[in-house]
């Protein structure tokens, strides 16, 4: 059977220990944490010994999960089997290995870590297989649009209060970093249950923590800061930032920027429509300081060549996205540079 999300594998697990369980993800917190419930599950069934096999290269020996199986005695326990894959998968070997494990009446239970399946890795024969003697858990990732509401179930189990701007702060904080966001959750919750958390106060425990991030980059180039908003790019790139992380965020903030200035166009108050789009109050003074500066057609522009950046980081054109992006920013920062829709072609050809 394949299961929707991790509360319906709690429930599963209470009504009993499947023989099989697959978790499949690119998120390492999430994986750990779903096998955390197995592990305690099998506990608590009387499965006390764990027995991890580590797939790490093509050449691991897949005969060890057999013949582990096949060397339990009259009189040992049942013990917990951890399949560990890497980026390799399981590969022909493996896939045979688990089927004949599947097919076999071994008293043992089964769990399989496997980065994430693609549409096609799961209609594998020994996926398919396993979640007919078992479960498989797809664990994705809330993304940008979930984050907030992942971050309030995890702060809520751990009995820490934010408010709704501290909740804001917080995700924009995090970007997207589950690991993270368990780390500061925790952290949070060591300082007491007891303390409502605001942005002025997150941003003062969090301080130790300061570093360039994506969000202090827009910001720089929305005060016109364009040689600051220069060097952060350059500090983040060299960091590993993906462009893609860049391109998500930048789109939803000039959003919000061209919904703002079309509000304004139409003489709606801006505090009232800042308001209404949840713009940060530490916020609102730079966010208005730009729109003077922004037309509704440098912000329209700005998206449209987003998209092209976008389409190039997927290598879907020619365009090379951190050239782009830096452009980009300093033309919200002020400085004349050519919108990229408005060069020459021969950037856009794939």
């Amino acid at each position: 059977m394949r299961l929707r999300d991790e509360r319906q594998l709690a429930e599963t697990l209470q009504r009993g220990l499947p023989r099989a369980i697959l978790l499949s993800s690119d998120e390492p917190l999430l994986v750990q944490e779903a096998a955390g419930q197995v592990r305690e599950a099998a506990l608590a069934a009387g499965v006390e010994e764990r027995v991890p096999f580590h797939v790490d290269s093509p050449s691991f020996d897949f005969r060890q999960l057999l013949d582990s199986s096949a060397s339990l005695s009259l009189f040992a326990s049942r013990r917990l089997l951890e399949l560990r894959l890497g980026s390799a998968g399981l590969g022909q070997q493996g896939s045979a290995a688990v089927l004949e494990w599947l097919a076999g009446n071994s008293e043992d239970v089964l769990l399989v870590l496997s980065p994430r399946l693609d549409a096609r890795a799961q209609k594998a024969k020994w996926v398919l297989a396993l979640e007919k003697e078992g479960v498989h858990l797809p664990l994705w990732p809330p993304g940008l649009d979930g984050m907030g509401r992942w971050v309030q179930q995890r702060l809520r189990s751990a009995r820490v209060t934010v408010d709704e701007e501290g909740l804001t702060f917080l995700v924009s904080r995090l970007e997207g970093n589950l690991l993270a966001a368990a780390q500061v959750v925790d952290r949070l919750a060591l300082q007491g249950g007891g303390k409502a958390w605001t942005v002025e106060s997150l941003a003062e425990e969090l301080d130790d923590d300061a570093r360039y991030t994506p969000f202090e980059l827009i910001d720089a180039a929305l005060a016109g800061d364009g040689a600051r908003a220069h060097r952060m790019l350059a500090v983040l790139r060299e960091e590993g930032l993906e462009p893609l992380a860049l391109v998500a965020l930048l789109a939803r903030e000039l959003r919000i920027l061209l919904g703002l200035r079309e509000a304004a166009d139409r003489g709606t108050p801006l505090g009232a429509a800042m308001a209404s789009a949840r713009v940060l109050k530490r916020r609102q003074g730079l966010v208005e300081r730009a729109l003077r500066r922004l037309s509704r057609a440098v912000l329209a522009g700005a998206l449209r060549d987003l998209a092209l950046v976008d389409q190039g980081a997927k290598g879907m054109n020619a365009v090379v996205p951190f050239e782009e992006l830096d452009r980009l920013l300093l033309r919200l920062a002020g400085y004349r540079t050519t919108p990229l829709a408005l060069r020459s072609r021969r950037y856009l050809e794939p």
